[in-house]
């Protein structure tokens, strides 16, 4: 890109000019008037000598010489290259617990009932959680009865008990594919019991899915 410079006159030096027409460089001073301001600019226009002059004024000015602009050379850009230390992180493995085995396997139930007391809901959590995590075992469920009433009636309810038990259980996220249930009736009941109560009640025995295969 080049730029050229053109040297501009003071104005003094314009103002100066028509007072040398007038006869201005005397001594005496001149004083403008409105109208005599206005003669002067006719006469500025009319005059050809006055108007040579301006021209030839215009044509010794001085001009700067172009000066090429010279290009600044890029610095180079030097990428900066991060090098990423991995430094090796220790990840605590943390070994998820397992659930336990349930020692408990007996759900109890009031007299010709079928609802599940609250206090069994976290004996019956358990075995669904370790149902779920032990993928080779299934989950017997099968319901009893006391003696009392007759036979038809008994094994209606104890087959109605062990279902209630397994719906929790599927609730809970167990695949009910891994659940058997059956009702005994009053035909199995609970070695070394003393009260009645303690026959109406519903069993979940794990066995490992292969043997009952085989």
């Amino acid at each position: 890109m080049k730029t050229s410079n053109k040297t501009t006159y003071p104005v003094a030096m314009i103002i100066g000019l028509p007072l040398l027409v007038l006869g201005g460089c005397a001594n005496e001073t001149v004083k403008l008037t409105p109208e005599s301001a206005m003669t002067v600019n006719e006469i500025i226009e009319n005059n050809e000598e006055f108007n040579e002059q301006l021209q030839e004024i215009d044509n010794n000015i001085t001009t700067v010489p172009d000066q090429e602009v010279m290009e600044v050379s890029k610095t180079e850009e030097v990428e900066t290259v991060e090098i990423a230390i991995e430094t090796p992180v220790e990840e605590e493995v943390v070994a998820r617990e397992k659930t336990p085995k349930p020692d408990e396997g007996i759900i109890g139930f009031a007299f010709d009932q079928a609802d599940i007391d609250a206090q069994y809901g976290e004996l019956l959590w358990q075995h669904a959680q370790y149902l779920k995590e032990n993928k080779n075992l299934i989950l017997h469920i099968s319901g009893h009865t006391d003696s009392s009433g007759i036979r038809v009636y008994n094994e209606m309810l104890s087959v109605k008990r062990a279902n209630q038990v397994a719906n929790i259980l599927i609730d809970f996220g167990v695949d009910k594919d891994r659940i058997k249930v059956t009702g005994n009736a009053d035909d199995l009941p609970l070695a070394g019991a003393v009260h009645h109560r303690e026959h109406r009640r519903v069993e979940l025995d794990f066995e490992d899915q292969q043997l009952v295969s085989n």
